[in-house]
């Protein structure tokens, strides 16, 4: 009777040990720094894309910090139309800039982390799975722009990193996106 009670009580303690916490949905082989970047607004082509990929090779900065910050700036955020995580023609041609950008000479040694976000319709899990969908999106994009994709790293915050907290159309829209943080 007391082995079948201490078993029972054991087992039990075993199955509840089992349940995990929510944590976002990594894609990498390996841990990338979790620090966050701003997302950049819509940048138009011209001509900054060209002039950064020419710039002058001679030009030197301050540390790694500044060089990556300042291609950072050029970096444009890519945005998906609700419960979707298909590119449209125009978020297309984003990413391509964006791979113009990172085999340049100035951002061709760098690591590139993939940012996927969600608005906040939808269960947690979903909002990561798409999240992590919408990353890997772009990545395959960039991948068959010649970003090597050794360089490349996708994680999900789904809903957790809004840059809009209204409740509105406009602002859900601008949840919908991939960041890309450049990291040394």
């Amino acid at each position: 009777m007391k082995t079948n009670t201490l078993l029972s009580l054991i087992l039990t303690i075993f199955i509840f040990s089992g349940c995990s916490q929510k944590t976002p949905e990594i894609d990498t082989d390996s841990v990338v720094d979790s620090g966050y970047s701003t997302p950049s607004t819509d940048i138009s082509n011209d001509g900054q894309i060209d002039s950064m990929n020419t710039m002058n090779q001679d030009v030197t900065f301050g540390s790694d910090e500044e060089r990556i910050g300042a291609i950072q700036n050029e970096v444009q955020t890519v945005y998906f139309a609700t419960d979707s995580y298909q590119l449209s023609s125009s978020e297309m041609e984003k990413v391509e800039q964006n791979s113009h950008i990172f085999n340049g000479d100035l951002a061709s040694d760098l690591s590139i982390k993939l940012e996927g976000n969600c608005d906040e319709w939808g269960t947690d899990e979903y909002n990561y799975a798409l999240g992590l969908k919408r990353a890997k999106s772009v990545k395959d994009l960039l991948e068959s722009s010649g970003v090597d994709v050794g360089r490349m790293a996708l994680i999900s915050y789904g809903e957790s990193k809004p840059i809009c907290s209204e409740h509105n159309d406009g602002c859900w829209q601008q949840n919908r996106r991939v960041d890309f943080l450049l990291l040394p």
